[in-house]
Order: C-alpha cells, then structure tokens, then sequence
C-alpha cells in the first residue's frame, strides 16, 4: 500500500513540475537558454566556461592569504576565480539578488567536496556565513552566504552557525570602491560574539571575495575575542588579480 501511494505522489508530482515548467521554463542564468533540469542555474554550454579554480589553486590561495593577511587565517577554499559578465558573475548574481537559494546549496555542496578532496583531516567546529545587515536581508529575503554555508554544513558535517558575527552597520555596496575605500567602508561594522572565545577553529562563508576587506575585518573581530583561533576561508568566487 505505500509503495502504491508513494508512485502515485511521484507521479503527480512530476506533472505537476511538468506543468510548472511549460508555464515558467527553467532558463539559464548566463545565456538565458531553457534547460530541461530544474535544479540548474547554467547549461552544459555555460558550465563549460566556468575558470574552475583548480589550475590556479596555489596562486589564488596565496592571493587570499595575502590580501587578508591575518596570521591565525591558516587556509582557503574556493570554486573559481571570477570575472565580469561571466558566467560565473551571472551565478553570484541569481544567488545574491534572485532568491536563488538552491543554487547557494548546491554551489556549498561542490565547495565542500573540493574541500574534502584536498584536506582528509579537518577540525573546524563551524561554519560561519559572512552576515548582512538586517535590514538588507528583510528586503532581499535572505542572506546568500548562509545558502551557501547550509550546502557547505551537509557535505562536511559540521554545523553553521550565524549568530556569532553580527553586522551593526548598513554600509555601501563594495563593488564600485576602490581597495581603500572598501576597507573604510567595513571598518567597525562588525561585533563578534563572546562564545568564540571557547571555539579553536572556525570556517567564515561568503560567496564572492575581492579585496578581502569584509572578510579581513570580520576576522580582527574574532581575533579581539579570540586571539589563538584558527580561521578557514570559503568562498565561491575569487577575483584573479592580474
């Protein structure tokens, strides 16, 4: 009786998202091409020009390392180095602005098998998204770093937590200012909780890292709590200096 009930949903199910489909075609994000998989953000066709980061591991690893430049930063992780009007810019794009939430798992999911691939051993007790303000998360509706921290939390493990780093400021969008200028524009918006005193090692989320601004200041926070933690980097997208 309920494998009988459960081909039944099955098949209403797909129906259903057949329907659904004919009405609102899934298309792809980069080239707007209809693709038959719902789950996917690009097609075969996109996906391909994707610059997976794998080649560039040591170069981009060491640019993090280096813009960051915090010594309890030990380690990075990322998908790909990212470039304008990409396919990859399209990807962060749904994700940050088109409630694109499946495509922040997924895209943690493959960061966090890269990951394992590379670092057998791991001792991070959480993962930490990168947070927004409040009020930029009321009106987008979510937080796109915690999409990805979720996907990244299911391969590995480990859990996410995202009250330990708050935002207090709601500060300009990065993308037009230049490095200095980014770094002013974070500076003090930051407060990170007291309970990380008791934490050894910790992953920081976030989907896009240029200059590292955000991310350098985040860590100073931690660091004025904690001062012998040991921070991981993860993030989708790296911006390839040339």
């Amino acid at each position: 009786m309920g494998s009988t009930f459960r081909e039944v949903f099955r098949q209403i199910n797909f129906r259903v998202d057949l329907i659904f489909n004919l009405i609102f075609p899934q298309k792809c994000v980069h080239c707007n091409l209809e693709i038959e998989n719902k789950y996917r953000q690009v097609c075969f066709g996109c996906e391909s020009e994707i610059n997976w980061s794998r080649p560039f591991d040591n170069e981009l690893k060491n640019q993090i390392l280096q813009n960051i430049y915090i010594e309890n930063v030990q380690s990075a992780q990322y998908l790909f180095s990212f470039s304008k009007e990409g396919v990859e810019q399209s990807l962060i794009h749904s994700l940050k602005y088109k409630n694109a939430k499946r495509t922040g798992i997924n895209l943690g999911r493959l960061l966090g098998k890269s990951f394992l691939e590379k670092e057998k051993q791991q001792e991070i007790e959480c993962l930490i998204p990168v947070p927004i303000f409040y009020k930029k998360k009321f009106d987008r509706g979510y937080n796109q770093a915690e999409s990805i921290a979720r996907g990244l939390s299911l391969e590995l493990n480990i859990p996410m937590r995202n009250k330990l780093i708050k935002k207090t400021k709601n500060t300009k969008s990065q993308t037009k200012l230049t490095k200095s200028q980014r770094s002013r524009n974070v500076e003090n918006t930051f407060v990170a909780s007291s309970a990380l005193s008791k934490v050894k090692a910790i992953g920081i989320v976030d989907d896009v890292l240029t200059t590292g601004a955000t991310i350098r200041e985040i860590c100073k926070e931690i660091i004025k709590v904690n001062e012998t933690i040991e921070i991981t980097i993860f993030t989708l997208g790296v911006a390839k200096h040339e």
